[in-house]
């Protein structure tokens, strides 16, 4: 695993680009090899890599698995016992999946990788998507301190739609389980397993007494997960921080 994040002493920042909303960092190094380009995606529970790059470094295939999303499924060969380097920081025992990024690489032919909570959860953090920098480390933040939940490895947050799993990797606010009535078939919803075209549905967002977002959400019609009510993306703030050795987040 990645180191605690209580002991993490607080880093430099690291520079991210953000396309449609969401992080993308250079210089990740996987076993030492690099360096490559990831999406930060704090709403999925593992690391991905491009297949055919995990097999030009040597990376041995450990197990297979289905990897799971809103849309299906898809299978997807892995390897465990990996180490990750991203600027100042580096966590040993990381698992990944090998899969082609079809649908990721149908928008950023560029990226080779996904950095999810197998490495995320590992830190405190700090993702400032609008001066567009990455902060490791502890820290006391001004701001509503908002406990979350751990679901299936990611951080869900209590809201007036549900518990939402706060998603960097989303575009837009998604919610499982809901029906657009007419207007169905008119967006597309992607997913690292899949794309499906859905409808969008009219909702307010309000977090302990905040009103934080209104406007269109996504509406997926199957209940994707049980518990979880939908996706909540990093973007609809200016920053977010998670402090994952206290179990809250701030949202600005």
């Amino acid at each position: 695993m990645a180191c605690l994040a209580a002991t993490c002493p607080l880093l430099a920042a690291i520079r991210i680009e953000v396309r449609e909303g969401r992080p993308i960092v250079d210089g990740v190094y996987v076993n030492d090899r690099g360096p490559y380009r990831f999406v930060l995606d704090t709403g999925t529970n593992v690391n991905l890599m491009d297949a055919s790059l995990a097999h030009a470094t040597g990376m041995s295939v450990g197990f297979r698995m289905d990897l799971a999303s809103a849309v299906g499924s898809t299978a997807a060969t892995g390897s465990d016992d990996n180490t990750i380097a991203l600027g100042p920081v580096r966590a040993g025992g990381q698992r990944f999946l090998f899969t082609d990024l079809r649908e990721i690489r149908k928008l950023w032919p560029d990226v080779q990788g996904v950095l999810g909570q197998w490495f995320l959860a590992g830190f405190d953090y700090r993702l400032d998507l609008k001066g567009r920098q990455l902060e490791f480390g502890a820290r006391n933040p001004d701001g509503k301190h908002t406990r979350f939940t751990l679901r299936n490895g990611r951080a869900a947050v209590s809201t007036s739609l549900g518990d939402l799993v706060l998603d960097s990797g989303a575009d837009r606010l998604v919610l499982f389980g809901v029906h657009a009535g007419n207007d169905m078939g008119n967006s597309s919803y992607l997913t690292v397993a899949g794309s499906r075209l859905v409808g969008t549905i009219w909702r307010s967002l309000v977090i302990e007494g905040r009103n934080l977002w209104r406007g269109d959400a996504v509406a997926v019609p199957n209940q994707a997960e049980p518990g979880i009510a939908g996706l909540m993306p990093a973007s609809l703030f200016k920053s977010v921080y998670v402090s994952n050795s206290e179990g809250f987040v701030v949202l600005e």
